[in-house]
């Protein structure tokens, strides 16, 4: 009898993002977050029920790709919900908190150390934020976005 090799199926890169609609943030991973965008605003079935509760009109703020596999890219996120004061909301928050954990040299105590996963950072939107400071292995682009627009 053959013997048939198992081959691996290469895993889609994981992207993690904030959107907001109406003074409303979420915070999210997928490996397709156009689409999942989609989904929030009800457009196709499957959006968390926070965000489908709020309305549509829901907008990308950030995209952060570099995720080397999906746990990481969950790592990420519950990271980001976890970020004290966690009863503090709205987005300028939201992205105070996001500048937090991308400096903090591990984002959950099983997490790899955040210097291996080089992340982007790709801004959709202009948030005020007083600190904007980023490590150097992490490409920050808003500026790239914001201008070209």
């Amino acid at each position: 009898m053959e013997k048939v090799e198992k081959v691996k199926k290469t895993e889609e890169p994981w992207l993690f993002y904030i959107v907001h609609n109406n003074g409303y943030t979420y915070a999210g991973v997928s490996p397709d977050p156009v689409k999942r965008l989609r989904k929030h605003n009800g457009e196709l079935a499957g959006g968390a029920k926070y965000t489908l509760g709020k309305g549509k009109g829901w907008e990308h703020v950030c995209l952060i790709s570099g995720f080397q596999t999906k746990q990481q890219a969950l790592q990420f996120e519950w990271a980001s919900k976890h970020v004290p004061p966690r009863n503090v909301g709205g987005l300028e928050q939201r992205v105070k908190k996001l500048y937090i954990l991308l400096n903090k040299s591990q984002w959950t105590s099983k997490a790899i150390e955040a210097h291996k996963v080089p992340l982007k950072v790709e801004w959709k939107m202009k948030v005020p934020c007083a600190n904007r400071t980023v490590p150097s292995y992490i490409l920050d682009i808003e500026h790239l976005m914001i201008n070209s627009k």
